[in-house]
C-alpha cells in the first residue's frame, strides 16, 4: 500500500445530529482561522442536503464579516433560478448572523462566458488555503461538478489545471463552473456531506475505486495530503 489516505468516516444516528455537529466543527475551524490569521476561507455546495446545515451555520455568532464563502460550483444559470447554487446560499446561508460574510460568486451571467471564466478564474486563485470546504456526492461519483461523463473530467482531475474550469455534464442538465480537484483540494479540511443508505454504497464503490475518471469523488477519497471527514446519516 502506497502512504495512507486521510480519510476518516463518522456515522450519524440522523440528519440533524449530523448537522449539529458538523456546524459545531465549522464554527471551531472559522473562529481558530480568524484568530490565527485575521481571516477564513469556507467553500460550500449546493444541492438539498446543505439547506438544514446552512439554517444552522446562519444563526451561529462568529466574526462572519472576516469570512469569505464561495461554492464548489455552480450552474451557469441566472441569478434568480432555482437551479443556481448562489441562490441556495443567498437564501438559507448569508441571513441572520452570516449575513456579514463576503461571498465570492462562480458565475457572472451578464458577462461572455470566457470573460466569466477568467474573472472567476482570478477570483478563486488569487484566495489563500481554504479552511474548511464541505463536498457533497452524486450517486455517480460525481463531486463538485465534476462529472465522470463529462469531457473535461481529466482537466478537472489534473494537477496542473487552473483552479477554475467549465463542465458539460453528459447527465445532467446545465453547464457548470466548478472548482478543479486540486483547487479544492488546497483546504485544510474537506468535509463530504452524505444523507441516505444510497450513498453509503457509493461511498464504499468510491473507496475500493482505482480510477478517479470513473469516480472523481474517489480523488479526494484517496489523497494522502488533505485530511477529509465523511459525514454520513442514513
Amino acid at each position: 500500500m502506497q502512504g495512507m489516505s486521510k480519510m476518516q468516516f463518522h456515522s450519524f444516528g440522523d440528519a440533524g445530529l449530523l448537522n449539529n455537529t458538523l456546524a459545531e466543527q465549522i464554527k471551531e475551524i472559522l473562529v481558530n482561522a480568524v484568530q490565527q490569521r485575521g481571516q477564513a476561507y469556507l467553500v460550500v455546495s449546493g444541492g438539498k442536503t446543505p439547506v438544514e446545515l446552512f439554517k444552522i451555520l446562519a444563526q451561529v455568532k462568529l466574526p462572519w464579516d472576516k469570512v469569505t464563502i464561495t461554492l464548489a460550483d455552480e450552474r451557469c444559470v441566472g441569478a434568480d433560478d432555482k437551479e443556481r447554487n448562489e441562490h441556495l446560499v443567498k437564501h438559507f446561508l448569508l441571513q441572520h448572523e452570516a449575513k456579514k460574510a463576503k461571498f465570492v460568486s462562480l458565475f457572472d451571467e451578464y458577462s461572455h462566458p470566457a470573460d466569466s471564466l477568467r474573472k472567476t478564474t482570478d477570483a478563486i486563485s488569487s484566495l489563500p488555503v481554504f479552511d474548511a470546504v464541505i463536498l457533497g456526492m452524486g450517486e455517480d461519483g460525481h463531486t463538485a461538478s465534476l462529472f465522470p461523463c463529462s469531457d473535461e473530467i481529466a482537466q478537472g482531475l489534473d494537477d496542473n489545471t487552473d483552479a477554475v474550469l467549465l463542465v458539460t455534464p453528459k447527465t445532467a442538465l446545465h453547464q457548470r463552473v466548478s472548482l478543479s480537484k486540486k483547487r479544492l483540494l488546497n483546504s485544510r479540511i474537506i468535509f463530504l456531506h452524505l444523507v441516505g443508505e444510497k450513498k453509503r454504497s457509493v461511498l464504499t464503490q468510491a473507496l475500493a475505486a482505482r480510477d478517479p475518471m470513473l469516480m472523481p469523488v474517489s480523488a479526494f477519497l484517496n489523497n494522502q495530503n488533505t485530511q477529509v471527514q465523511v459525514m454520513y446519516a442514513p
